[in-house]
C-alpha cells in the first residue's frame, strides 16, 4: 500500500513540471501553427465561443485515431488541462483537414457577387377571362320628351317596358357583351377597360361603318395578320369570325356576326398591344436571375389609344422596340421566311481538321452548310441577285454573300472567308480552320431554329426600358462584351467576364454613380459561408494571414479569433485590402444594387484571352478597366496612372448617373450591324422558350 501511495505523489509531482513544459511547448506551437501574433497587435484568443458540446463531441469522434499523432507530453496535457483548449484545436485542425479539397476557391478568384442559390422556377402561366359584362344594364336612348301639366320634363322611354338602342348593331354588341359569348378572353383589366369603354360610348362599334369593317379595322388586321415578322404568334391573334366567314369580304351583314367581329378585333388589337410593349412573358417568373420591370400600358390607356388615334395601326407598331438590333433581327426574320417551315439542318460529320487546301470529302457537306447559313452562293443565284447587299450574309460582317467557287474536295480561299464570318459570328477565334469548337457551332442544336432563336431575343428586347439613354453602358453576356453606347453607335467596346452557370450574372438595369480606384472587395455573406467558413474554422486567423481584415457589426477591425466561427450566422465583414492582389484589382464601377453586382478589374487577365469567359461568381470583370475609366470620367490616363499609384482608396463620384444595362442576348448585332449570334451559356433561351409556351397554351 505504501509502495502504490509513493507511487501516486511521485507522479503528481512529476505531473507539475510535465504541465509547465507543456504550457510552454503549446506557446511555441501556437506561435508556429496558427500565427498567433500576426497581424493586429490586439489579436487574441477567445476560447468562450468554442461551445464545449462541441469540443466533447469532435473529441469523442476523432480522439482514438488522433491519439496516436500526439506525443506523451501532449496527451498528458491534454488530459490533465481542465480546459483542454491545445487538444481540441488539434483535433479540430486535423478533422477540418478533409473538408479543404470540397471548395477550393483561389485567393484571387473574385467577386463576387451574392447571386448563389437562385434557381429557375417551373413558369405558371396567367389564364385569360372571358370577354363579359354581365353587370351591364340595358341602356335606354333618349326618346321624345314632352312636358306635362305640372311643367316637369318626362322621358318617354321611361315608360316602355322593352326599350332598345335605335342602332341594331349598337344593340347586338350590348348583348354580346352581357352574353359573354363574344368568343374572346383577355386579363381581367382589359377586360374591365373595354367593357367601360363600350358602355360609356354607348355600345356604338369602333370598327364598323356602314355596315362594313372600316379601314382602320383592315389596317389592323393586317398588323396581326403580319406578327410574326415582330417575333410573334400569329395564331394568338387570330379572329374566330373571320375563320368562320373566310374572309373580311364575306362577313355577313347582320348585326350578329358584326358584333362578334367588332368585339374580337378590339380584344385582339388590345393583347397585342399588351404583348408589343412588354412581352408575352413575365421574365422575373422564370428565375431569380431576372430582375426586370418590363414597359407597361395600363389597359383603360391603350383602350383610350385605339378608340381615338386616327391611325390605330401606327399606334399598335410604335409599341415595339426602336432599337437597332430589333429592326435587324425583323429584317432577318423576313428574310429567312417568318412563318414558313424551316428546312432540314446540314450536319457536319466530324473528322481532321478542315482549313486552306485540305482534301477532305467533307468539304462539300461543309460548304452546304454554309449555303445553308446564306454565308455562300451559287456564282449563278448571286448574278441572279437584284441587289446584291441585300443578300448580306446571315453571320458575320462582310459586305456581300460569297460565291462558291466549285463542288471540289478542296478547302478554299472563299470557303475559308466563309467560315471566318462564321466563327466571329458565335465568339470563336476567325482562323478560318474548321476543327471541333467549329464544327459543333456549325451543327449547333437541331431543335434550335434560327426564326425561333431570333423571336426569343425579340422577345427579351421589349423588357427593356423603352428609353436605355442617350448615352449607356451594355453588357452582353453571351457575348462576353461591354460596349458604351452614344446615340445609337458604339463609342467603345471591350471583352468581358461574366458569371458561372453556377453563379450568373443577373439580366437588370441599373445607374452607374463612383468609380472606385484601389477597391476593397468586401466578401460577400454567401461566399463566407458557403466557401470559406471551413477554412477559418481551421484557423481563425486565415483572413488576417491573407492581408483581409475583419470588420465587427460597426465597422470596426477586430480579430478573426473574437467571432464564433463555429456558430457563425453573419454580421461579421471581411474585406479585402486594395494592392495588386486584390481580387477587384485597381478599380471598380458601382452601380449600387441588391444583387451585389458591378464591373471591376481583375488579376486574372489571362483570362481574357478564352473564347468563352464564365468564370466570375456574378459580376462582370473588365478586359481595359483604365480606359473604361477615361471613357466615364474623362480623366488623362496619366491622371488614372497616377491615382491608382498612391495605393489609396479613393472613390469618385459621377457628376451625372450613367445607366447601365446587363443584358442576355443569344443574338444581337455586331460593330457593322451585321447579326451575331452566340451560345446560351446558361441555357436561358430553353427556360424562355417553355414560358412562351406556357403563355400560349394559356391564351389559346
Amino acid at each position: 500500500m505504501l509502495n502504490r501511495l509513493s507511487a501516486v505523489l511521485l507522479a503528481s509531482c512529476l505531473a507539475l513540471p510535465v504541465m509547465t513544459v507543456s504550457a510552454s511547448a503549446e506557446s511555441q506551437i501556437r506561435q508556429k501553427k496558427f500565427n498567433f501574433n500576426s497581424g493586429s497587435s490586439t489579436t487574441q484568443s477567445n476560447d468562450s465561443f468554442w461551445s464545449q458540446r462541441q469540443k466533447r463531441s469532435r473529441q469523442r469522434q476523432r480522439a482514438r485515431q488522433d491519439e496516436e499523432r500526439f506525443n506523451f507530453l501532449d496527451r498528458t496535457r491534454g488530459f490533465f488541462s481542465r480546459s483542454g483548449d491545445y487538444f481540441d484545436r488539434q483535433v479540430r485542425y486535423r478533422n477540418a483537414r478533409r473538408y479543404r479539397e470540397r471548395v477550393r476557391l483561389s485567393d484571387n478568384d473574385g467577386p463576387d457577387a451574392a447571386s448563389t442559390g437562385e434557381k429557375y422556377h417551373k413558369y405558371k402561366a396567367s389564364y385569360p377571362v372571358v370577354l363579359a359584362g354581365k353587370k351591364l344594364k340595358q341602356p335606354r336612348p333618349k326618346g321624345a320628351v314632352f312636358a306635362s301639366a305640372s311643367g316637369t320634363v318626362v322621358d318617354a322611354n321611361e315608360y316602355v317596358e322593352t326599350v332598345q338602342l335605335p342602332d341594331p348593331l349598337a344593340q347586338a354588341v350590348f348583348e354580346t357583351l352581357k352574353q359573354g359569348s363574344a368568343g374572346a378572353s383577355l386579363s381581367k383589366s382589359q377586360v374591365k377597360a373595354l367593357v367601360a369603354a363600350y358602355a360609356e360610348r354607348e355600345f356604338e362599334p369602333i370598327w364598323i361603318t356602314d355596315r362594313k369593317p372600316s379601314s382602320n379595322a383592315r389596317a389592323v388586321l393586317k398588323v396581326l395578320a403580319n406578327a410574326d415578322q415582330e417575333g410573334l404568334d400569329p395564331d394568338l391573334y387570330r379572329l374566330a369570325s373571320l375563320t368562320d366567314a373566310g374572309s373580311i369580304d364575306d362577313l355577313a351583314s347582320d348585326p350578329e356576326a358584326l358584333a362578334k367581329f367588332e368585339l374580337q378585333l378590339s380584344a385582339m388589337a388590345l393583347r397585342y398591344s399588351d404583348h408589343a410593349a412588354s412581352g408575352l412573358v413575365t421574365p422575373n417568373k422564370i428565375s431569380g436571375y431576372h430582375d426586370l420591370k418590363p414597359p407597361k400600358i395600363a389597359a383603360k390607356d391603350a383602350v383610350a389609344s385605339l378608340v381615338n388615334h386616327p391611325a390605330p395601326q401606327d399606334w399598335l407598331m410604335s409599341l415595339h422596340p426602336k432599337l437597332p438590333a430589333y429592326a435587324a433581327m425583323k429584317a432577318e426574320l423576313i428574310k429567312l421566311g417568318a412563318g414558313e417551315p424551316e428546312v432540314d439542318q446540314i450536319v457536319v460529320p466530324a473528322g481532321p481538321l478542315l482549313k486552306l487546301g485540305v482534301e477532305d470529302d467533307r468539304v462539300p457537306i461543309l460548304r452546304e452548310r454554309l449555303k445553308q447559313l446564306k454565308l455562300l452562293k451559287n456564282k449563278d443565284e448571286l448574278a441572279l441577285s437584284d441587289n446584291q447587299a441585300s443578300d448580306a450574309p446571315l453571320f458575320g460582317s462582310d459586305g456581300a454573300v460569297l460565291a462558291a467557287e466549285n463542288a471540289s474536295d478542296t478547302m478554299t480561299e472563299t470557303d475559308v472567308k466563309a467560315l471566318r464570318a462564321f466563327q466571329k459570328s458565335v465568339g470563336l477565334s476567325p482562323d478560318g480552320i474548321a476543327g471541333r469548337r467549329t464544327i459543333n457551332a456549325l451543327n449547333g442544336k437541331k431543335s434550335v431554329r434560327r426564326t425561333d432563336q431570333i423571336a426569343l431575343n425579340m422577345e427579351r428586347l421589349r423588357w427593356l426600358p423603352r428609353n436605355l439613354g442617350s448615352r449607356y453602358v451594355l453588357v452582353n453576356q453571351p457575348a462576353y462584351k461591354m460596349q458604351i453606347i452614344n446615340k445609337g453607335e458604339t463609342e467603345w467596346s471591350t471583352r468581358v467576364i461574366v458569371g458561372k452557370p453556377s453563379n450568373q450574372t443577373y439580366f437588370f438595369s441599373d445607374q452607374m454613380s463612383r468609380v472606385e480606384f484601389n477597391p476593397y472587395w468586401g466578401i460577400p455573406q454567401s461566399i463566407i459561408k458557403g466557401e470559406y467558413l471551413r477554412r477559418v474554422q481551421d484557423n481563425p486567423s486565415y483572413f488576417e494571414q491573407r492581408g483581409y481584415e475583419v470588420l465587427n457589426s460597426r465597422g470596426q477591425r477586430i480579430s478573426g479569433w473574437d467571432v464564433d466561427w463555429w456558430n457563425y450566422r453573419g454580421g461579421i465583414g471581411v474585406r479585402q485590402k486594395p494592392g495588386p492582389k486584390n481580387a477587384l484589382g485597381e478599380v471598380k464601377f458601382m452601380f449600387p444594387n441588391k444583387h451585389a453586382i458591378y464591373l471591376h478589374d481583375t488579376p486574372k487577365r489571362s483570362l481574357f484571352s478564352k473564347d468563352r469567359r464564365a468564370y466570375s461568381h456574378g459580376c462582370v470583370r473588365v478586359q481595359n478597366p483604365r480606359e473604361l475609366a477615361t471613357q466615364i470620367l474623362g480623366w488623362s490616363q496619366n491622371k488614372i496612372a497616377s491615382t491608382i499609384a498612391t495605393r489609396k482608396n479613393t472613390p469618385v463620384q459621377l457628376k451625372r448617373k450613367l445607366p447601365v444595362h446587363l443584358t442576355y442576348f443569344t443574338a444581337w448585332t455586331d460593330e457593322t450591324g451585321d447579326l451575331a449570334y452566340y451560345n446560351d451559356v446558361y441555357k436561358r433561351d430553353m427556360y424562355l422558350a417553355r414560358a412562351l409556351k406556357a403563355e400560349k397554351t394559356a391564351l389559346r
